[in-house]
Order: C-alpha cells, then structure tokens, then sequence
C-alpha cells in the first residue's frame, strides 16, 4: 500500500503528461495510445484515501476527475486537429474510447467506493466490538474488585466469628484480658496494642471518656481537634476505643503506630466490635458469677447460704483427715430476735442480721468460712483452730455485738448472741455430729441465760 501523499498524488500528472506527450508525437496511433488513460484510474484504485482526512479524500477524488475531464478532452478534440481516417469512423471510435476510459474510471470507483464502504463496515465493527471489549474488561474488572471485596469479608466474618467464639469461651476476666490482647497483635500487626484498666491515664483516654465515643487519629501531624502537644513521641497514628461494661467506661483499647495513616475507618470499626464482644463476654462472666454468687450467698446478709455451709464443712472433715489439724465449729443466735421483729419491725430485724453478719466476717480470717445458717442462725468454720481458741473468737465476736448501739424508731437498743463451739475429730466423727454438738451447746447458752460462749 502507497502511504507517501506526494507520490499517489503525483504519479497521476506524469502518468497523463506521459501518454499525452505520446499522443502529441504519434497521433497516428491515437486508439492504441488513448487507453494508457487508464492507468490513472488504476492507479488511483491500488489505494484509499485515509478515511479519518477528509481533506485528503476529497482532494483525491477532485483531481481523479480532473485527469479524466481532461482525457474526455483530448479524446474529442485529438482525433479533429489529427484525423485518423474516415471523420465519421474516426469519431465513433474516439467516443468510443472516451466511453471505455469513462466506464473504467467508474467501474474502479464503484469497486474502490465498495471496497472502502466494506472496510469501513469492518472498521465499525470492530470499534464497537473493541467498545463492547472495553466494557467487558471494565465488568472484569468490577467483578474481580467484587470478588476480592467479598473474600475480605469473608475473611472478617471468619475472624470474627472466631473472635467470638474465643472469647465467649473464657470464663474469667483475665482470660479475656489475655486472649484480647493476643487478638489485637494478630488482626494489626506491627503497631502497639494496650488494654488499660480503670480510670483515663492521659488526655487522649480522658476524651474519649468524656465524650464516650472512639478517636481515632489518622495523623497527628495533621490533626486539628487536639493540639500537638497531647501526642507523645512515636503516635503518628492511633486509635482509642472505650471499654464499656453494663453502660460504664471501665478502660480502653489504644492502639498506636509510628507510622502516619496506619489506622483508618476500617480499623476503629473492627476494633469497635472487637471491644464489644469483649465487654459482652466480660458482663456475661459477671453475671454468671453472680447467679453462683446468689445461689451460694445470702441475699441480706452477703453470708454463704445453709447449702454452701454443708458443701465447705464436708470439705474440711476431709481435709482435716488428711491433714491431721483440726478445725472449729461456731454455732451463733441473735437472742430475742422474735422481739425485736415484733417491736421495731422487720426492716429493723434485717439490720441487726446485717450487723451480726459484718460482725462475724470482720472477726474471723479471709481462710475462714461464715454463713447464714438459718433465720437468726449462723455459722462460722474456723480452719486449723482448737475449740479453745475458737471460744476466744467467739467470746470477741460476743462483746462486740453486746457494745453495739441500735435506734430504732427514735429509741437506742442493744442486741447480744449466744454461741456454741465444737471441735472436729476430737468432738466428732462426721460433719453432722460436729453441727449437733456445736447446736447442743448453743441450746445450752439459751437456757444458761444467753449471751454467752459454751464450749464444754
């Protein structure tokens, strides 16, 4: 294919300056000459015009027409200045050959223009195909995006749905302390991640104390709701979270990096949820330690309950066997309780339940055991005590009680106890011979007055 515009536009002029030069001199042979014409039209035909310059095409075609205007020309008026022979003869064959150089310029445009037409056809179709292929990449594309979208998702989901399965199955607090703060290194590696317990330990704790929603702080460089001075060395970017527990604040997630923008939207909504389930996991171990706290302790006391009483004394019988040492049993009633209810009240008969319970724990040790045996009754285990020094306890606990002041409706009242001791092994074989023994002798301080220790 010719692309060089000065040779397919010049090659025509010495084409027709060529045969009409040959004309000129051999006249004579004006019907064999005439025809060379033709080239021109089948020069034209061995290219197209660049369809995209318009300029150029017309061009083209104005001086396609020109050399055959020309050509029509010299055929009518060559054979007159030079004839070839009879006029007549002479005059139907030079028509007959500008008719034949007409038919093949026009037979070479209806192939070219068709030629041209079909090529454009291609040319349309394959934009559009390319168009359709651009459109298809672009959908490629957005599904791949897709795609990978969902698979991060997924994979979120799973984390996080391992997160919660991780940490409903701690059972102490500092379980999920641990496991949490193994979480966070491993869902943002490369940063500092703390846990910090009880009240804000800077400014950037406190805002978000006082505001009660998360910070995150993308760059501090760049940050204009806190000054410059609040950052310390190193806090590029950080996110702070609260620690909410049944509507309090009771610490915070802080994580921290060096690098500027390491945090985003994304982080502090995981880490969102990642405190939720933690603070979720942490109410639902307060609350089942309070359903076994309740099921275990007196309710108006704060004292174990008569059923934990039996479960901690059979406890100590065995250790007690195995051991070798000793241990006391303190039986204790309120005396004239009866009275107090029937003249002051319930609500003054709890208070003195309340005093005698606070009594006794803040008279024994942490190792010792205190429980609300029954209405005014209670009980107290002293582990690794002879009867001896547990009747001083309980002669203690006595005066105390007896020094106390109650006022009740305007009056002031005292209220005293009785108590029973006994002593396992050298009192009892079993725990409920131990609990007889130490009852019998409280039974004993009631009808001996009240307000007394037995222990013999």
């Amino acid at each position: 294919m010719i692309n060089n515009k000065l040779i397919r536009l010049s090659a025509p002029f010495v084409i027709f300056a060529g045969v009409s030069w040959m004309l000129w001199l051999y006249n004579q042979y004006f019907l064999w000459i005439f025809p060379a014409y033709g080239m021109i039209a089948i020069w034209f035909s061995m290219f197209r015009a660049d369809m995209n310059q318009t300029n150029s095409q017309t061009q083209e075609k104005e001086i396609k027409f020109v050399f055959i205007f020309l050509a029509t020309a010299i055929g009518f008026v060559l054979p007159r200045i030079a004839p070839l022979g009879h006029p007549v003869e002479s005059a139907l064959l030079s028509f007959g050959e500008v008719a034949a150089l007409w038919a093949l310029f026009y037979a070479l445009s209806l192939a070219q223009n068709r030629s041209q037409a079909g090529a454009d056809r291609l040319r349309t179709g394959a934009a559009e195909y390319a168009g359709r292929a651009r459109a298809l990449e672009g959908e490629m594309k957005m599904y791949d995006e897709h795609i990978g979208a969902l698979r991060e998702r997924i994979k979120f989901q799973a984390g996080l749905s391992a997160s919660i399965h991780t940490l409903s199955s701690c059972t102490t607090s500092e379980e999920i302390k641990a496991r949490l703060s193994d979480m966070l290194k491993n869902q943002f590696p490369g940063v500092t991640a703390e846990l910090e317990s009880g009240a804000p330990s800077d400014f950037l704790a406190d805002w978000v104390a006082q505001r009660k929603i998360p910070l995150l702080v993308r760059n501090s460089a760049e940050e204009n709701r806190l000054s410059a001075d609040v950052f310390a060395e190193g806090q590029r970017s950080l996110v702070i979270v609260p620690l909410n527990l049944f509507g309090a604040i009771t610490g915070f997630i802080r994580l921290v990096s060096p690098e500027p923008n390491r945090f985003a939207t994304p982080d502090l909504r995981t880490l969102e949820i990642i405190s939720t389930i933690a603070t979720v996991s942490m109410e639902n171990i307060y609350m089942f330690e309070k359903v076994q706290e309740l099921a275990i302790k007196d309710g108006l006391t704060g004292l174990y309950t008569h059923r934990a009483f039996q479960t901690r004394i059979e406890e100590e019988v065995l250790r007690a066997a195995r051991t070798k040492v000793p241990f006391s049993l303190i039986m204790t009633d309120i005396d004239h309780f009866k009275g107090y209810n029937d003249t002051y009240g319930h609500q003054a008969g709890d208070s003195v339940l309340k005093a005698v319970a606070r009594e006794l724990s803040e008279s024994v040790r942490d190792i010792d055991f205190t429980a609300r045996y029954g209405g005014e009754e209670f009980a107290v285990i002293l582990t690794g005590v002879g009867k001896t020094e547990a009747a001083a306890v309980a002669e203690h606990i006595r005066k105390s009680l007896e020094g106390r002041r109650f006022s009740f409706n305007g009056k002031v009242t005292n209220v005293t106890a009785s108590f029973g001791v006994a002593e396992f092994p050298a009192e009892a074989a079993i725990s409920s011979q131990l609990v007889r023994a130490a009852d019998e002798r409280l039974y004993k301080a009631k009808h001996s007055g009240r307000n007394r220790v037995i222990y013999e």
